[in-house]
Parts: structure tokens; C-alpha cells; sequence
């Protein structure tokens, strides 16, 4: 991690853009047995001489594109710390050399709390709750339903999927269903109905999770074909990325008074979403905190830095 020169040791410079997410501390603590020089930066790349940088350490709300070099021109790395990498331009990266390095599964326990408490706030309809209905002790709008009466259905079994299926077992759902192409059936908890096709899951399902990247293969993955095949107050939540459902058909079915509820902890264009979403009676938007958790911030940073220290790179295909 050191440049060496005719003897003598060069520092490199390490650019944080989002130190209000990201602890500098133990970026500090971490990076301290080499010979690394840390700087609290910005996300949209300002300061000078930014040309002697060779690593980036973001967060979600940092975009790397094709441009990086006019800011950056001497980068070689780039520490994501969360899990998803679309925010990164990683064929640009993979065709300059530019290793990335993230947390993958560094925040799935969070996530996975995350989609259990949602779950049970839109089941009992909490989420719903207004000051007046304490007022005039409004107890039968909160008429819900049990999670014993539940059919689960969880589109991507990775990390999150996992462990999410293990918080669940606890109650006493109907049936637990999963798709997700990638995974052996046979690697598959028992007790777990692994189906063909997401058409197929949706259908049987009152509560649809998905945990998927954002990639071209599932941008807009949940259409307004999948949406029409949900069962009548069913719930769908996305913990994942805003770009996986399609909003338009979300909020065309719901003004036609189509019978879900569609909760997103993330959305397109993201902190600027579209405000229908935001002001819907049958969706929930909660800003991106699925991972916010104070254990699991640490646990994404250290692993990010123990990865690059380590130089287990994401793959670029």
C-alpha cells in the first residue's frame, strides 16, 4: 500500500466523501499501520490538488461515473462501504484498473430486523396511526392481521434473505416461499417452498420481500404485470434499490384502487423521489435506513477497510 522512490516512502492521500456516514476514527485506527493519510472531503469531489488521491472511501450517496478521472486522475481504489455497487460505474473501473472494494453482507442483520419491523407496523396498521387516534382512543382502525395468516414469499436468498428467514422462524407464518435463480435448491432450509419463476411467488404470496441488486437484468423487475398478480392487500417491500419496482405502475395501480401496500426504504433519484410516492394512503417511504443501525455502521466500515487492507476486491466481470 506504500509508493516507494528512490528509498523514500510516499504517503497516499485516502478521500472520504460522506464523513458524516462514514467514522473517520476508525477509518484512522484501521489505516494507521500504513502509510495512509486520511482527508475529510465531499461528495461532490471539492478541494485542491485532488489529482494526488488514489482512493475514495464512499457511501451510497456518492455516484463514480466516466468523470471520476477529471477529479481523481491518479485513482486506483474505491472503498464502497454498504453492499450495493450501483452507484459505481464498474465497467469504467474494471477498464482503468481501478479496484473496488465493498462490505457484502456486512448489514444484512440490519436490513433483515429492518423488513421484520415493517412488516409487522403495516400487519397491524401502525403505520397509519395519527395523534387524533390517540385523541379519540381510535382503537378499531387498527384492526389487523396476524403474521400465522401469512403466506411469505422472498424474491433473492442471499445474505439478507437468509438470515431474514431466520428471524421469521419464530412466528407461525402459513408457508414461506423463495425465488432466486442463483441458489442451489438444495442448499435451501427445509420447510422452504423454492419456486421457478417470481410470477409464480408473487401469486401465492401476502407478503413479498425482495432482496436484489440493482442491475440491468432487475431494473423495473417488479412491472405492472407482477404487480397485477398480487393478492388482494398484500404487502410488497423493497429494502433493496428504488430502480427494482416500477414506481409508475406502483402508483398507477394504487390510483386505481388496486388493494396493496407498497413499502420502500429506497427510491429513483434518491433523496428526490417523486413526492406522489411520498404522500400515497398505501405506500410507506422510509429514507434509506434499513442499514442504519449503530452496530451495523461499523461492521460495514470495517469491512470495506479489511478488504481493501486485504485486497479481496469485488470481482468486475
Amino acid at each position: 500500500m506504500m509508493l516507494q522512490y528512490n528509498n523514500m516512502i510516499t504517503t497516499h492521500l485516502v478521500y472520504v466523501t460522506e464523513p458524516d456516514l462514514i467514522n473517520l476514527d476508525i477509518v484512522n485506527v484501521k489505516l494507521s499501520q500504513d502509510a495512509f493519510h486520511v482527508v475529510s472531503g465531499t461528495k461532490s469531489f471539492e478541494g485542491s490538488e485532488l489529482q494526488q488521491y488514489e482512493t475514495l472511501i464512499i457511501r451510497s450517496g456518492t455516484r463514480v461515473t466516466d468523470q471520476i478521472k477529471t477529479s481523481f486522475p491518479n485513482l486506483k481504489s474505491i472503498i464502497r462501504v454498504g453492499t450495493g455497487l450501483d452507484n459505481i460505474d464498474l465497467a469504467f473501473c474494471k477498464a482503468e484498473g481501478i479496484a473496488v472494494y465493498n462490505a457484502a453482507g456486512a448489514n444484512a442483520d440490519a436490513v433483515a430486523e429492518y423488513v421484520v419491523s415493517v412488516m409487522l407496523l403495516v400487519l397491524r396498521h401502525l403505520h397509519q396511526l395519527t395523534e387524533q387516534d390517540i385523541v379519540e382512543w381510535n382503537r378499531l382502525k387498527f384492526m389487523g392481521s396476524s403474521m400465522s395468516e401469512q403466506m411469505i414469499g422472498l424474491i433473492g436468498f442471499g445474505n439478507v434473505g437468509k438470515l431474514l428467514h431466520q428471524k421469521l422462524s419464530s412466528f407461525n407464518y402459513k408457508a414461506f416461499f423463495v425465488y432466486d435463480p442463483y441458489v442451489n435448491a438444495a442448499d435451501v432450509p427445509e420447510g422452504i417452498t423454492v419456486v421457478t419463476s417470481i410470477d409464480e411467488l408473487i401469486k401465492q404470496c401476502t407478503i413479498v420481500s425482495l432482496h436484489l441488486p440493482l442491475t440491468d437484468e432487475t431494473k423495473n423487475i417488479i412491472d405492472k404485470g407482477k404487480l397485477l398478480l398480487l393478492p388482494d392487500d398484500a404487502i410488497l417491500i423493497n429494502s433493496s434499490r428504488g430502480g427494482i419496482v416500477d414506481e409508475t405502475a406502483v402508483l398507477e395501480l394504487l390510483n386505481a384502487s388496486a388493494h396493496f401496500t407498497y413499502v420502500a426504504d429506497t427510491v429513483l433519484n434518491e433523496p428526490h423521489g417523486n413526492p406522489e410516492l411520498f404522500r400515497h394512503e398505501r405506500i410507506v417511504i422510509t429514507p434509506h435506513i434499513a442499514s442504519l443501525t449503530t452496530q451495523a455502521n461499523v461492521q460495514m466500515l470495517e469491512v470495506a477497510l479489511d478488504n481493501f487492507l486485504l485486497n479481496k476486491s469485488v470481482h468486475l466481470a
